[in-house]
């Protein structure tokens, strides 16, 4: 016994035509955000202890991985080791047990293009059984299979899509914390200016005391002289 064919191609094109537009609208939206997706590389500063008023060693870039050495739960820094065998502290939330951002983007883009691979070679392979409505082996349970499938994969790429949104929105939380990195920098670069001018002016101003000294010494030294002389002469 046959299938009827007009309602069967009825129902493939209704499904194919709810699938279309929701794909569309998801491949669009991911390439907005491909065109604005912002990079999380920055550099957070290395310093030699467990403070911010500590002198600025080095710099580690977003992604490295390091060993930690010690945790300072009070002050909220942590000593690492680099790659290259330089130690250091740099503040706890700025060491994270993940992966940085920029590898699982790559990762979830991957995904995304693996998926929209298997999409397009699903709707080919259900475009072609709802050509051929003359052949034997058409059946509406394989027809529905496949439908099925193709939406079980777009709501996979879905998934993957908002993950992609999340990490989006991680790249624009480092751009912000490299923002307060950048203005802790300059404010401790200042602060670094401050005491080289106040030592400046230490050591100017105890020049200018030592000077005085010397030279009042000098003007009383004759006079002191003077005087024992006159004590010594009444004697």
């Amino acid at each position: 016994m046959k299938i009827p064919t007009i309602p069967l191609l009825l129902t493939a094109l209704l499904t194919v035509i709810a699938l279309v537009p929701a794909l569309a609208q998801t491949q669009t939206m991911d390439q907005a955000r491909s065109s604005a997706y912002v990079s999380d590389l920055l550099d957070v500063p290395l310093r030699a202890g467990a403070s911010n008023r500590y002198k600025i060693i080095g710099a580690v870039r977003s992604g490295t991985a390091i060993e930690i050495l010690k945790v300072d739960t009070v002050k909220g820094y942590t000593q690492i080791r680099t790659p290259t065998g330089s130690k250091g502290w740099l503040p706890s939330a700025q060491v994270t047990d993940t992966p940085s951002s920029r590898e699982q983007l790559a990762g979830v883009r991957q995904n995304l293009e693996q998926l929209q691979s298997r999409h397009a070679d699903l709707k080919q392979h259900l475009d072609e059984v709802v050509g051929k409505p003359g052949e034997e082996n058409l059946s509406y349970p394989q027809l529905y299979e496949e439908a099925l499938r193709l939406r079980q994969q777009l709501a996979q790429y879905r998934k993957v899509s908002a993950d992609t949104v999340a990490i989006d929105e991680r790249n624009k939380t480092l751009q912000e914390q490299a923002v307060v990195l950048e203005r802790e920098l300059q404010l401790v670069q200042q602060e670094n200016r401050a005491l080289r001018d106040d030592n400046d002016n230490l050591r100017f101003l105890m020049g200018a005391v030592l000077l005085g000294a010397c030279l009042l010494l000098a003007v009383m030294m004759p006079r002191i002289r003077e005087q024992r002389r006159e004590q010594w002469s009444r004697l």
